[in-house]
């Protein structure tokens, strides 16, 4: 209809384009050949013009040309957007600086043909705050000049000629013994950032790459990165399961150390709950050697003894009179009839199967002193230092108990790379004297002599692939070099030990003879490394000063950092283990950097994870993570409380019409209600059973309106309001929160437990879904039903079907499909004979021809699918749930009653080491079978 015609105008479109929309447009637009149309080549007459016809088609060419280059234009990614996503940078558009080598010719043609404002910082006009800024940093800079050149003169008046030659070492602070330590004092720039919380040493690192704890709500008095900014999940997975490796900045564990007599160190490990056979036991020689890690539960002393938490201890090597350590350490490898050597002093040492060591006359009576590490979760750190600080003082002679969490640092490595990249990234400082020489009849060849001591054998490890290879519980002291001075690192070459000679060495394992008592449990070489770190400025001009791509050559004066490295095996036996590297706090950063930019082999650098990637990677191990997979101890009843209490305040943000309605769930058979706070894992209503002023009330109310009031955060806040902070130095005043009202246990070992088990002790398990699923946290755990036979048989139909086909069974086989029928065009004697076997089979059901459909187990949402068992077989709740990369399915981590899974009366009350059990997601009135086991 033309337009005069036309009562109403064409209305606008209701919506603008889109992003979507409006590119579409501009990619038709920029395909969209201009062309003339053909009446122009032709004259009056209808005869063709030659000339006319060939500036038309000239026309077109140049426009199709245009326009395939507009297109090709409209379609290409610019160079910053072709880098990685984790490579990319928020102002990688407009600075070449920014994107990598290999793209910055390609970025600067591309920022030049879109005239692509670029602005540097010495050309950019300051402001008037920069301006003052600017002015201000001149005049410090003028007065640090002459207060740099007083120093120099007053340095060359003691005699020095040189002034970088003169090292001034300020006087170490005397030792605190059994006294909490305080962090630090941090610089200026940074102090008030730090006033009820203390910085992690990689703490810019990760606040620029990180999300980190919210500043006004720390985690254990430490500001935590929970997560990379980007997505990583699968990322991560990779990296600690198929290549790579992961890093995580652990400095927030706490550190203990202990000194004094032997039997009295024995002792206050005996009264904070270490098991006999770790004290005594011929297994753990090599740990009270000082050559093994060890890993186990402590406990209180007094009241209840209840389990606190897992902790690792690590003896150091013993040592001889006075500084003098015995060359090989005790019981140095040594051939079968022995040898005599001499140490430093003079002394004649026998080797053999027993050390023959003779002190002086003035020293023959004292008793030498042993050191060892104690290190611990910080969220019971305080809880721990009162157990140990109360057991050390009543030792006779005392023991001295030393705060090291603000001394020692630590960096943990998980994944196939974790080898390759720490021995790129720790070099270690061999030592002048030479190792105990090892003879080639105690089954090590004789090319090994050189592999006796740990600096010799680090090297040797690179091509391990998996840290759980190595002797469990494994570990390493020694010393290394700056690692500033070798950076960037270079790919180690894998050119040590064959396959055979390398497990020959593992097996062999030459440092559980020749460990040395490591620097890391002396002080004073501790702070020493601390205090002669170089900065940053003259680490640069030393690699300034060498040759083009060489290092620095070694000084005397570089410090020599001690670490500490053990390896932790996982729980499954394809699983990946992990190194620990404990060193000094302040040394942490150098050796960060270094890792963070090793290039590994396998292509690529280690990640950085967080919180979440620590309990993720754990979880893939079917391990359980502290402290939020143990809520039957202190510190994992109060992260329960203080997760229940923020997924409530989630469930309440939501509009009533989104949330869940707990009191409208259907549980089937009648019953109507969740079971208890459907946003936490109740514990209070597992043990306590439902109000009992009314019975049949549900979750749907609020904790206030329950007959007992369940422990709360302001509960937890309240009681922490006379805890320390990090300044406090009374020991008494660290004591934790108090208990919370209702008496939970955790029993770490369920299976050796003796009876009577305490009706509320939890333990941990494993649970494997049967069917599809995907139980989260707070999801319900039940056993089979005791009550109702039926429905107990219902359940197990569901764990074993009948119908189950087997594979090998010829009479299980499904029948063979039957015949097609003929063709259109068959003759009309196929066509009959096809009729009547139809007819013969359809009359015959036991006829081979024909499968028979047998009806499946019922599907969840079926009429026929069993409803969930009563409140009475409730065992406990989901705390850990996902799905599981690896395995393709999804697993979770809870926590039962272990009371409520004993065996009955013909099995003799002993517990289950494992069965079937029911999970109920929260809020959901369908329940999936599963099968658990305990961790």
């Amino acid at each position: 209809m033309p337009p005069a015609l036309q009562k109403r105008k064409e209305s606008a479109p209701a919506h603008p384009l889109n992003a979507r929309s409006a590119k579409r447009v501009k990619l038709r637009d920029q395909r969209h050949i201009l062309a003339q149309s053909s009446e122009k080549a032709l004259n009056k007459n209808g005869d063709l013009d030659v000339s006319a016809f060939v500036k038309a088609r000239g026309y077109e060419i140049r426009a199709m040309g245009v326009s395939m280059a507009e297109s090709k234009k409209a379609l290409s990614t610019r160079a910053f957007q072709s880098v990685p996503r984790a490579m990319r940078r928020r102002t990688a558009s407009h600075n070449i600086k920014r994107v990598p080598k290999r793209v910055r010719r390609r970025a600067a043609k591309e920022m030049r043909d879109d005239n692509t404002p670029t602005v540097t910082a010495r050309r950019r006009k300051p402001t008037a705050h920069q301006r003052l800024r600017l002015e201000k940093a001149k005049e410090l800079k003028k007065r640090n000049a002459l207060t740099e050149k007083k120093r120099e003169e007053k340095k060359q008046k003691a005699g020095e000629t040189d002034p970088a030659k003169v090292v001034q070492i300020s006087r170490l602070p005397n030792l605190k013994k059994n006294t909490l330590a305080a962090p630090s004092k941090p610089p200026a720039k940074f102090r008030k950032r730090q006033v009820h919380k203390q910085w992690l040493p990689t703490h810019i690192y990760h606040a620029r790459r990180a999300h980190m704890t919210p500043p006004k709500e720390p985690l254990w008095r430490f500001a935590i990165p929970l997560t990379p900014t980007e997505k990583c999940y699968r990322s991560t997975h990779r990296a600690a399961t198929l290549r790579g490796c992961v890093v995580w900045d652990m400095s927030y564990m706490g550190t203990i150390g202990v000194e004094g007599v032997e039997a009295s160190v024995v002792g206050l490990l005996r009264g904070v709950g270490v098991e006999e056979r770790a004290l005594l036991g011929t297994r753990e020689v090599k740990w009270r050697k000082g050559t093994r890690w060890w890993e186990g539960w402590i406990r209180e002393r007094d009241a209840d003894k209840r389990w606190i938490a897992k902790v690792g201890i690590a003896w150091c090597p013993e040592e001889l009179y006075g500084d003098t350590a015995l060359e090989g350490g005790e019981g140095a490898s040594a051939g079968k009839q022995g040898k005599a050597t001499s140490n430093e002093t003079g002394d004649v040492v026998m080797e053999g199967t027993e050390p023959c060591v003779k002190p002086p006359a003035a020293q023959g009576k004292k008793k030498l002193k042993r050191k060892l590490l104690i290190r611990v979760h910080p969220s019971v750190f305080f809880q721990v230092w009162n157990e140990v600080l109360k057991v050390a003082k009543i030792q006779r002679p005392q023991c001295l108990i030393e705060d090291l969490r603000f001394e020692i640092g630590s960096i943990e490595v998980v994944g196939p790379g974790s080898t390759e990249a720490l021995i790129g990234a720790l070099h270690p400082i061999i030592a002048s004297t030479p190792g105990t020489e090892v003879n080639a009849e105690d089954g090590v060849e004789a090319g090994w002599e050189d592999l006796d001591n740990p600096e010799k054998v680090w090297p040797q490890l690179a091509t391990v692939s998996n840290p759980s290879s190595l002797p469990a519980n494994a570990l390493l002291g020694f010393n290394i070099s700056d690692p500033r001075l070798q950076h960037p690192p270079k790919t180690v070459r894998h050119a040590g030990l064959h396959d055979d000679s390398l497990l020959e060495l593992l097996s062999s394992w030459p440092p559980d003879q020749t460990q040395t008592p490591p620097d890391i449990f002396n002080r004073t070489k501790r702070l020493t490394a601390s205090r002669l770190l170089a900065s940053q400025k003259a680490v640069n001009r030393r690699k300034g000063d060498a040759l083009p791509g060489s290092y620095p050559d070694s000084s005397p004066k570089d410090p020599k950092i001690p670490i500490l490295l053990f390896v932790s095996h996982s729980s499954t036996t394809a699983g990946q283990g992990s190194w620990t590297l404990l060193l000094p706090w302040d040394c942490v950063l150098p050796v960060w950097y270094t890792l963070m930019h090793y290039p590994l082999s396998s292509g690529g650098n280690p990640r950085f994870g967080g919180l979440h990637e620590h309990r993720q990677v754990l979880f893939e191990q079917s391990m359980p993570w502290f402290s939020a997979d143990f809520p039957g101890t202190k510190a994992g009843f109060e992260w329960e409380v203080l997760e229940r209490e923020k997924r409530k305040q989630e469930w309440e943000r939501k509009p009533k019409g989104r949330r869940t309605e707990w009191g409208s769930v259907n549980l089937g058979g009648g019953r109507k209600g969740e079971i208890g706070m459907g946003w936490a894992c109740d514990w209070e209503r597992l043990f306590r059973g439902p109000p009992a002023t009314e019975p049949d009330q549900r979750a749907s109310e609020t904790p206030k309106d329950t007959a007992e009031k369940p422990t709360t955060a302001d509960d937890l806040r309240s009681q922490r309001s006379t805890s320390p902070d990090l300044d406090s130095s009374n020991p008494q005043e660290a004591s934790p929160p108090e208990p919370p009202s209702l008496s939970i246990t955790h029993l770490h070992n369920p299976l050796t437990a003796l009876p009577p088990i305490p009706p509320t002790a939890l333990a941990p398990i494993h649970l494997t879904l049967l069917v599809s699923g995907h139980p989260s946290r707070t999801a319900r755990i039940y056993r089979l039903p005791t009550t109702d036979p039926a429905l107990r048989t219902a359940w197990l139909a569901l764990a074993y079907p009948a119908n189950k086909q087997s594979k090998h069974n010829k009479a299980n086989r499904p029948a063979p499909r039957p015949a097609p029928p003929p063709p259109r065009t068959a003759p009309a004697h196929t066509e009959r004979a096809h009729l009547a076997r139809s007819l013969l089979s359809s009359a015959d059901p036991s006829s081979s021809s024909t499968p028979l459909l047998i009806p499946g187990p019922p599907k969840p949402g079926d009429a026929t699918y069993p409803h969930v068992p009563d409140e009475v077989d409730l065992i406990g709740f989901v705390t850990t749930g996902n799905y599981h990369l690896g395995e393709g399915q999804c697993i979770a981590v809870g926590n039962v009653a272990v009371a409520r899974v004993v065996g009955g009366a013909e099995e003799g009350g002993v517990v289950a080491k494992g069965g079937l059990c029911v999970v109920r997601e929260s809020g959901v009135g369908v329940g999936r079978m599963a099968r658990w086991r305990f961790l």
